[in-house]
């Protein structure tokens, strides 16, 4: 497992620089002594990749929080305000700094960081291309990639936002800006991936891992097209939409420059061996301290290890992977009942740690007075909610009670997804064999029979349950669930496992579904509200529909 590696560009560059920063901090530069010096604009540059790159429960769990995939134990991102139905535009409270965000709103954030791109923009040229002129034409690229992301994440959240390109001072007092269309905001972040490109990498050098690169805007553009192409969306179902996407899962694809990693037996290490042969784009978070982001493997731990057991995985997750063979899971099924943890789908031991799963040198104990249960005598208050704790992305061979802060690896797009994306597209163009040769490539790596399917619906059904299970944490949910207009179906309320020991060995057990969270579902919940205090800085903003 890689647990050494060369500068990750993110985080230590930024620590490189800190001796320049010290002599002279970042808020009494001039705008002289930023442009005119190439180590001060690279850590500019490094400082918009913090603020755009979302990760961990940022990036994904909360997200998942607000769906049929998790339970936010201690509702770290106030993601309780959505499944509860409580969200208005105004709650939704600061979203910085990030690390210690209240919210998965953002729309601060983002705006902020797009005002950090368009600086970029307005006072590149002021730097002297002599022997700079390969490092520009680089950054120029990576802030292009950056700026689209920032506005395909406002885009997920929101629907159509402005399109700010300039810069705002301190002279600016009125803002006047309407709100673009969802089209218009797409063709928008097409544009600015379509800049980038010229100046992007096809990897990343060596030692600078973390950058953008030609595969990353290509991924990029590939889930924005396949967005783009989704029943909500493509109310007409047009099928020039369905080939842009499968085109640019394709282009990806034809990179031939990543690898489906590892089998059935290694599944997990795709998560925690950083900067594989799957990952196109990823941030790493050293052992500096980041809290939330390289605390994660203690996050997301039972209490029983001294861990928090921030995000518990919900049973209807548990349910939707299948058995080994390729059949559904059944409570009716009097066998699976009795123990409904044998001959499931690999990728379940990989991602959910579950009652008699072994993790770091014992088994998981969530049955009721166990170690890792709500009536255990260690930390009883972190406990999970739901009888099972996340295991994706936890690197069970860190032992975070001797060294809390460890390096750990969010991935933004990895190879699966192109293969999904592409799968999808084909399906819908009735392209059925291409599609079901890319969804079986991820079953088969997973250790899981091939899927047949005479095409149409059926396979759409299944192409959407892969996606369930093999981007499952990873904030994929949320969106698909939106995307194809079935939202309401990942809303019902939170279900949990109630486990109770059946002899006095705690060996054998009896199994009951219990609701651990009510949950409210509203048509509005498509979108989050704009905050109101944007609202009022711009009276042209119109507010998303449902919110007052």
């Amino acid at each position: 497992m890689k647990k050494s590696f060369g500068i990750i560009l993110i985080i230590t560059t930024l620590c490189a620089c800190k001796k320049v920063l010290d002599i002279q901090p970042t808020s009494s530069f001039t705008t002289d002594a930023v442009w005119t010096s190439p180590a001060l604009v690279q850590v500019f540059v490094n400082e918009i990749y913090a603020e755009s790159v979302f990760a961990f429960k940022d990036g994904g769990f909360g997200w998942g929080s607000q769906t049929d995939e998790l339970y936010s134990n201690f509702n770290w991102c106030n993601e309780n305000q959505y499944v509860q139905g409580q969200a208005t535009p105004d709650n939704q409270g600061s979203s910085f700094p990030l690390n210690y965000s209240r919210t998965l709103n953002f729309w601060p954030t983002l705006y902020s960081t797009i005002q950090k791109c368009n600086t970029y923009f307005q006072n590149i040229g002021m730097l002297d291309t002599v022997g700079n002129q390969a490092q520009i034409v680089s950054m120029t690229g990576q802030v292009h990639f950056l700026r689209a992301l920032c506005y395909f994440e406002l885009l997920k959240r929101f629907g159509g936002v402005p399109l700010i390109t300039k810069v705002y001072t301190t002279n600016d007092t009125k803002f006047t800006e309407t709100r673009a269309t969802w089209d218009s905001t797409e063709a928008f972040i097409l544009s600015d991936i379509s800049a980038a490109l010229p100046g992007l990498q096809p990897a990343a050098p060596s030692g600078q891992e973390g950058t953008a690169t030609t595969g990353a805007a290509l991924a990029l553009k590939s889930r924005l097209l396949l967005y783009a192409a989704s029943p909500y969306f493509n109310t007409t179902n047009d099928m020039t939409r369905w080939q842009a996407a499968a085109d640019a899962a394709l282009a990806v694809i034809n990179l031939n420059q990543y690898s489906l990693y590892g089998s059935s037996a290694s599944y997990g290490k795709i998560f925690t061996d950083f900067f594989n042969p799957e990952v196109i784009f990823a941030r790493v978070y050293g052992d500096v301290y980041e809290d939330r982001y390289n605390t994660v493997y203690r996050d997301l731990s039972p209490n029983g290890y001294n861990g928090y057991s921030a995000y518990n995985v919900l049973e209807q997750m548990v349910e939707a992977f299948q058995m080994n063979d390729g059949s559904a899971f059944s409570w009716s099924n009097a066998t699976e009942a009795a123990n409904p943890y044998q001959n499931r789908d690999p990728r379940f031991y990989a991602d959910i740690l579950f009652n008699g799963a072994s993790f770091q040198g014992r088994a998981a104990q969530f049955w009721l007075g166990g170690l890792d249960s709500k009536l255990s005598s260690l930390s009883p208050w972190n406990a999970s909610k739901t009888g099972y704790t996340i295991l994706k992305m936890v690197d069970s061979t860190y032992n975070f009670n001797v060294e809390p802060y460890s390096a750990a690896q969010w991935i933004v797009f990895r190879l699966s997804e192109i293969y999904l994306n592409y799968a999808e597209a084909e399906a819908e163009l009735g392209q059925t064999a291409t599609a079901l040769t890319y969804l079986n490539k991820i079953r088969e790596r997973a250790g899981m029979p091939d899927v047949a399917s005479g095409g149409g619906s059926d396979l759409i059904q299944k192409i959407q349950q892969e996606r369930r299970i093999e981007l499952c944490f990873e904030g994929h949910r949320f969106f698909d669930l939106r995307r194809w207009g079935m939202a309401d179906q990942g809303a019902g309320d939170a279900l949990g496992i109630i486990i109770t020991p059946t002899n006095a060995q705690n060996t054998t057990f009896s199994y009951r579904v219990d609701t651990v969270q009510t949950r409210v579902w509203l048509p509005s919940f498509y979108y989050y509200p704009i905050p109101r205090s944007e609202i009022q800085a711009n009276p042209n903003l119109t507010q998303n529909t449902g919110y007052n």
